[in-house]
């Protein structure tokens, strides 16, 4: 199978949902305002309550509580609200797809790794709209559990991967690409910007990733995540590009500022996004 028949195949069995869509067509309709974000949001009530967990995370870590939808859309802002909508669908969409045939805890933690410091990196080079780049680092391996549900041997091949042999390159061994073409054709399926999924699809080519600061900051944030999840295998100094972590204007210590934050915020959004995996009862 190529990458687009296992996206194909996820995105008939998920569809993204009509909230996400709608969200979308009101941002880009200037005589829209915030009030009817807010009130399409305010549809969905499971919805709504994790989307203010989460904007009252310290994912985001605004000084006073956010208790309203209305408020959450006002002080956070339009994108910035259907970047948390987008998340909350990623996580539904994880569920839904979650198997056997990979070790689950290790894939969320990756992904929520990978996003933290992702989002981190790109305010320590102050950048616009950093919750874009918390979505670019929770999405970038969704493949994966696509082929997982799909081919769950050629998965477990994949998860075998070691320190001379690095997860994309296990990938590219038994699949002929990499997770992350996967999670772009998913992407673009669901009609997801191009700020999204073109990130996602080149953030393992090193050259790529050279030219493109997107890309070098999603490239960056997967192998710190990966040196995190797995310290036996991948060292930081050994894993990262330099010239890569150069490129957006970033130094040593930012990498460690960054790792110093996911360490310390991941459960918190794992439980969110996943109380039934993470939660200590």
């Amino acid at each position: 199978m190529q990458a687009i028949d296992y996206a194909k195949n996820v995105t008939e069995s998920f569809a993204l949902p009509d909230i996400c869509t709608r969200i979308k067509e009101l941002l880009e309709d200037n005589c829209s305002t915030a009030d009817d974000i807010a009130e399409v949001v305010a549809l969905d009530p499971s919805l709504s309550i994790k989307l203010l967990k989460l904007a009252n995370s310290a994912l985001y870590n605004f000084p006073s509580a956010i208790n309203t939808i209305g408020k959450a859309v006002n002080v956070i802002g339009g994108k910035a609200l259907y970047s948390l909508v987008i998340t909350e669908t990623a996580s539904s969409a994880f569920r839904h797809f979650e198997n056997n045939a990979i070790n689950l805890e290790r894939f969320w933690q990756q992904s929520v790794y990978c996003s933290l410091i992702a989002k981190e990196l790109a305010s320590q080079a102050k950048l616009k709209d950093i919750e874009r780049y918390f979505l670019l680092g929770l999405l970038h391996n969704f493949g994966e559990l696509a082929v997982a549900v799909q081919s769950p041997e050629k998965a477990m091949l994949c998860e075998q991967y070691t320190e001379k042999m690095k997860p994309w390159q296990q990938q590219r061994t038994i699949l002929g690409y990499t997770y992350a073409n996967v999670s772009a054709e998913i992407l673009k399926l669901w009609g997801l910007p191009e700020e999204l999924y073109r990130p996602i699809e080149h953030f393992n080519e090193v050259m790529y990733a050279l030219d493109d600061q997107d890309t070098a900051i999603l490239n960056a944030a997967s192998r710190i995540a990966l040196s995190i999840i797995h310290p036996e295998k991948y060292s930081q100094t050994k894993i990262l590009n330099p010239e890569i972590i150069k490129s957006f204007g970033l130094h040593a210590e930012d990498v460690v500022e960054a790792t110093q934050y996911a360490r310390m915020e991941a459960y918190n959004i794992l439980v969110i996004m996943n109380p039934e995996l993470f939660l200590i009862h």
